[in-house]
């Protein structure tokens, strides 16, 4: 399989809820099973990078990492967020 990645920078083909509970944001648009938790339509990163900058990824914003990358998975704890806030920022920059 290829890896999948949004353009956060999350690797979704090796996310845990890859494929059952989400198909991946290029697929999805930014609608990611979580929103339940926040009550929101998209996610902001990708709204922002997508739909606002119009760009590939987040690694090609001068903001990067931006104060959408403090928010946490409503999913996870917080050394698991930390975590992933560190791999996706890692993952960005080598793009």
């Amino acid at each position: 399989m290829d890896k999948i990645i949004s353009c956060c920078g999350v690797v979704c083909t090796e996310c845990k809820s890859f494929p059952k509970d989400c198909k991946g944001c290029p697929e999805i648009k930014g609608k990611v099973f979580w929103l339940q938790y926040t009550g929101e339509d998209i996610c902001d990163v990708y709204n922002c990078c997508i739909n606002e900058k119009q760009m590939e990824h987040c690694g090609r914003c001068e903001y990067l990492p931006c104060q959408s990358y403090s928010r946490d998975d409503p999913t996870k704890s917080p050394e698991e967020n930390a975590e992933d806030h560190r791999k996706q920022i890692e993952q960005l920059k080598s793009m």
